[in-house]
């Protein structure tokens, strides 16, 4: 449960560029590195607890395991040779870190984790170039990331199941929304019943049903939940992102402008998310965290209840976006800072960075 690309790409970009390195070799070390990260955030899963151990601590597993991970591939396009990737890694143990009671009560310094964990990623590389060393028990050690991080709860064998012959890339999510994952598979259904003729109006109140573990994220503070403090606060809200999925979201069912501070503060939207209630749901609790399914129950004036269940939320495997949909996804986001004809370039070069003997023409649409 973390965001391994978020922290890998970045800081394998910048990397790539000052080292010269090609479009193949980046990508190479995005692999690795998104490859590590996922493994070392399954290393800190705890199957009796159902839930991720750095998460039950307050710690934000995307910059620990980010900065990890994002090491080794800067190492690679660094040119380092094993010992070398390994000092990296064992460098940026001692970097990556982050809380999450952003989560909870609002503030938007989680923001910067992960911009933080590439910097040390980047940071921990080159140290490693010079000479600088990492601890050779890293994670494994008594005063290694996963004790200090998981305790007695961490599974180190979790790092090297099949390491070389499974991948856990692929099964690796693409989020559709610019919100919480948790809060997805609510705004699925949301969007279904929208989609089937709910009317808004017409609701009496509602019921989210999600996994025990993640209602500390998007249901509790219940009543800050259901009166977000700002628009950031707001996307990690059950009750809030399926008032705005139900009246009608932007992008691919709702948008980084459905986040703003004014958004947030929107009286219908508050209305809405007001009737919403948000309770563990045991089927969620068996599928949860290998997808984070909700189920969301619609009870009308009238008294009909309708109901929406969501075992594999968009973006998945199981529910890929298409290519037309993560295109939008990006130029949605792109075109926010640059035109839409700069975004198109952008799509291009990426799709063709295995062919490319340099980053070079993809850096420069990214920063003129």
């Amino acid at each position: 449960m973390l965001h391994p690309s978020a922290s890998v790409v970045p800081a394998a970009l910048a990397a790539a560029e000052a080292q010269g390195a090609s479009g193949a070799a980046l990508l190479d070390a995005i692999g690795a590195g998104v490859e590590i990260a996922v493994r070392l955030g399954m290393a800190g899963y705890d199957p009796g607890l159902g839930n991720s151990v750095f998460f039950e601590r307050g710690l934000h597993a995307t910059a620990i395991c980010g900065a990890f991970g994002a090491a080794a591939a800067c190492a690679m396009l660094s040119g380092l040779d094993a010992a070398g990737v390994a000092d990296a890694m064992g460098i940026a143990a001692s970097m990556g870190s982050g809380l999450l009671e952003a989560n909870r009560t609002g503030g938007t310094v989680k923001r910067v984790h992960c911009g933080w964990a590439a910097h040390a990623a980047v940071t921990a590389a080159g140290m490693a170039r010079t000479g600088i060393t990492g601890p050779p028990t890293v994670l494994e050690g008594r005063f290694g990331l996963l004790q200090a991080f998981c305790g007695d709860q961490a599974d180190p064998d979790a790092l090297t199941d099949r390491l070389g012959e499974h991948w856990e890339l692929p099964g690796i999510f693409f989020k559709p929304y610019p919100c919480n994952h948790f809060t997805h598979a609510g705004i699925d259904a949301a969007l279904r019943l929208r989609a089937n003729g709910l009317d808004p109006t017409a609701i009496d109140d509602l019921e989210l049903g999600a996994p025990t573990a993640v209602l500390r994220t998007i249901g509790e503070p219940a009543q800050d939940k259901a009166r977000p403090k700002s628009g950031y606060h707001a996307a990690f809200s059950g009750p809030y992102t399926v008032a705005a999925a139900l009246l009608g979201g932007g992008g691919l069912g709702v948008s980084h402008e459905d986040f703003t501070d004014e958004a947030a503060a929107d009286p219908a939207r508050l209305a809405l998310a007001a009737k919403v209630r948000c309770v563990p749901d045991a089927r969620c609790d068996q599928i949860f965290p290998h997808r984070f399914p909700a189920v969301l129950r619609v009870r009308l004036r009238d008294g009909t209840v309708l109901e929406e269940r969501v075992e594999a939320n968009r973006g998945g495997p199981d529910r890929p976006l298409s290519a037309a949909e993560l295109a939008a996804k990006f130029h949605l986001n792109a075109t926010r800072h640059v035109s839409p004809a700069r975004a198109d370039e952008i799509t291009e070069r990426a799709y063709e960075l295995a062919d490319l003997p340099n980053v070079d023409t993809l850096t420069t649409l990214l920063t003129t």
